[in-house]
């Protein structure tokens, strides 16, 4: 099992809202990912961390496959977009309380996103190459995305999530 991290949402704000990788591109718009794999780094111009997330697209069918990347900053002014991919793949809003995050237990999640094009320029041998890729630019639970009947969903481990009131400071995930 992974390392948890302890992840302070305190300053968070409880409203789930839109906001924001590399690699595939497709059309911009709305799509469901699979989380699929992750990979806690640091900056190391400012030691600062984040988490790296690689998804597959499950729906449309004409760009299923294909491969999306998006990054999760820990700094505190950045949470939002990871609760918010939390909120999209447990139904949990952990705004307000500090957690242990496991971040393999929302591995083979179904999330609702909005992918847009990021143009992004790297030199390479020498020479600037600009590049355009698909990035979430935000996340939601699949529920929320008005989508074809047949939602390609298979390998998605179905969890039952007790909507409760609770006064926690410290929550675990895992047991949500």
């Amino acid at each position: 099992m992974a390392k948890k991290l302890k992840i302070n949402f305190g300053d968070v704000p409880e409203e789930i809202r839109r906001g924001s990788g590399r690699a595939a591109h497709v059309p911009e718009g709305d799509y469901l990912l699979k989380i699929v794999d992750h990979e806690v780094r640091t900056k190391e111009s400012t030691s600062s961390k984040y988490i790296s997330w690689r998804f597959t697209i499950t729906q449309p069918k004409e760009h299923k496959g294909k491969t999306v990347y998006d990054i999760t900053s820990l700094k505190p002014e950045a949470l939002w977009n990871l609760r918010n991919l939390i909120h999209a793949a447990k139904g949990v809003n952990v705004a307000g309380k500090a957690v242990a995050f496991d971040p393999e237990s929302i591995h083979g999640k179904i999330v609702a996103a909005t992918l847009a094009d990021d143009e992004y320029t790297q030199t390479v041998d020498g020479e600037k190459k600009t590049t355009i890729r698909s990035r979430p630019v935000d996340y939601r639970p699949k529920e929320e995305l008005e989508a074809d009947d047949d939602l390609e969903t298979e390998g998605e481990e179905e969890e039952e999530v007790e909507e409760e009131e609770e006064e926690l400071d410290e929550v675990d995930l895992d047991e949500v």
